[in-house]
């Protein structure tokens, strides 16, 4: 039998404390330093709740995190990130972690909306913010992306790049944010050649699909074994397996929420960057301000760069300069309304 490749290299943090199976994490400068300096009296408490195996999955984790320390710098706050061993209990997590003193809790992911929905009522006097939801109710707000702004151009870039006029899009589990990149990648591809195919596939139906590399490796394999030759995933760190499939396959992929260029140099063809530190940022910068939730952003697009692509340095070989513009001319008319890139929501 074919041993697999490791998908998730062990992670160097700081050591936490396990707790009701809670890995807690003192954050500190440099991640492993020693320095566990309290914050001055008076600052912003600031927890940030990821998914499991979350650090170091190259992706929408590790862009909030990366936020977190920045606002760390600019903010002066006192920041502690959370990361549950499981989401089976993530309620359970959760209570835990609401129960310290915090100004703010941002939650990554919108697999923590009905815990939240639960333990915010129970702590009526601190704020939730959750990255990928539309919920906006109490003490919750809900922080969301266009995708389908950025999935269109990708889908748009695989079709014209496709030498078999079949392409693949691989989902973590089928909600509504995954269901915007699928919405986005599908026009854009249509729209630059309209006999394209895209071959559709999740890799579960539960929260799962989004750390299951060795499955989205599986079903990757096998897209590309059947005549696509570009697979999209929305996936989190289960795209590090379609990436790993791509490579195996000398096939091309797009990666995901950070730049995943270098991860597989001239296969990767772009990266479609969702920028939550962009977010985690703000949202510290507003708190810290004193402006009331209502007043942060709760929408972000390529307009906001927000979204978009990385610039193709390490693919311009196949992707080539037409393309590019083609692409960069595609973008200006999406952020002009120009371009229906499928999404029902309003902008």
């Amino acid at each position: 039998m074919q041993r697999k490749p490791s998908f998730f290299p062990k992670s160097v943090f700081c050591t936490g404390i396990l707790i009701l199976g809670l890995l807690i994490i003192a954050f500190c400068e440099g991640c492993c330093s020693k320095n566990t300096a309290v914050a001055p009296i008076g600052s912003k408490r600031i927890g940030l709740m990821i998914t499991p195996r979350g650090l170091n999955d190259k992706g929408f984790n590790d862009y909030a995190y990366d936020g977190l320390r920045e606002a760390e710098k600019k903010y002066n706050i006192e920041a502690v990130v959370i990361e549950p061993s499981t989401m089976q209990d993530p309620e359970a997590s959760l209570r835990f972690f609401a129960g310290q003193k915090f100004d703010a809790i941002i939650a990554v992911g919108i697999a923590f909306n009905d815990a939240i929905r639960k333990i915010a009522s129970e702590q009526p006097d601190l704020n939730f913010y959750v990255i990928d939801s539309d919920i906006s109710e109490g003490n919750i707000r809900g922080i969301s992306f266009r995708e389908d702004e950025g999935a269109y151009l990708c889908g748009y870039l695989a079709a014209k790049i496709s030498k078999t006029g079949r392409i693949g899009f691989i989902g973590g589990v089928k909600i509504p944010v995954i269901e915007r990149f699928a919405t986005g990648y599908r026009a854009g591809a249509t729209d630059a050649a309209s006999n394209t195919e895209v071959v559709e596939r999740y890799v579960a139906d539960n929260f799962s699909g989004f750390s299951n590399a060795g499955q989205a490796y599986d079903i990757a394999l096998d897209i590309y074994r059947t005549g696509s030759d570009v697979i999209f995933p929305a996936a989190g760190a289960s795209a590090l397996g379609v990436i790993s499939a791509a490579v195996k396959s000398r096939a091309y992929v797009i990666g995901v929420d950070m730049n995943q260029d270098s991860l597989a140099p001239g296969l990767v063809l772009t990266s479609m960057l969702k920028r939550v530190d962009l977010v985690v940022e703000n949202i510290v910068a507003n708190i810290c301000n004193g402006r009331q939730p209502d007043y942060i952003k709760r929408s972000y697009g390529l307009a906001d760069n927000a979204i978009g692509l990385t610039d193709f340095q390490l693919s311009f070989k196949v992707v080539g300069e037409d393309l590019m513009a083609e692409l960069a001319t595609l973008r200006k008319a999406i952020i002009e309304g120009k371009i229906n890139t499928g999404a029902k929501e309003s902008k």
